[in-house]
Parts: structure tokens; C-alpha cells; sequence
């Protein structure tokens, strides 16, 4: 019984880490596809890990002003992933990342 349990929990644990990793990418591809049909990626990289959680909120509210298509599930998840997000993020900064001659 007690295996079985500790089985459940790991895979549990396993399950809600895959999850977050996953939301993080989804959230990354999100925002590479959406504000960089205004913005060169490099604009949006270079600020990543500079700014807080509201900054990030307000620039995303304000883009959706300017025209930005997300919907309020959407913005809310772009907002997080830009806030948590670290310098040469993937799939973001991916492209700046590239070596010359890479696919």
C-alpha cells in the first residue's frame, strides 16, 4: 500500500511539473507569435528579467490596446510567461540564439 502511494504522489508530482512546462512553452510560442508581428523579438528579449509581474501587465494591456489579438485567457498567460521568463528564453528569444548557418 504504501509503494502505491508513493507511486501516486510521484506521478502526480510528475504530471503537474510536465503540465507547467508545457503552459511555459504554449505561453513562449504564444507571445513569439502574437507581439512579434509589431515588435522584433530582440526588443521583447532584452527586457525579460528586467521587469515585474505588473510592469509586464500593463505593457500587455496596452499592446492589446494598440491592436494586439489576445483574448483575456491569452494576455493573462503572455503576461505571465514574459514576467517569469529569463534572458534568451525559449521559444521567444530562440531565433536570437541561432548560430549563423543553423536551421
Amino acid at each position: 500500500m504504501k509503494k502505491l502511494v508513493i507511486f501516486a504522489v510521484g506521478s502526480y508530482t510528475l504530471l503537474m511539473a510536465a503540465s507547467l512546462v508545457f503552459a511555459q512553452v504554449s505561453a513562449g510560442k504564444l507571445a513569439a507569435e502574437r507581439c512579434s508581428g509589431c515588435h522584433d523579438t530582440a526588443r521583447i528579449c532584452g527586457l525579460l528579467g528586467n521587469r515585474s509581474l505588473d510592469v509586464w501587465q500593463q505593457t500587455v494591456e496596452r499592446m492589446r490596446g494598440n491592436g494586439a489579438q489576445l483574448s483575456d485567457d491569452e494576455a493573462e498567460a503572455v503576461t505571465e510567461y514574459l514576467a517569469a521568463a529569463k534572458p534568451n528564453a525559449k521559444p521567444l528569444c530562440a531565433k536570437l540564439n541561432a548560430q549563423p548557418g543553423a536551421k
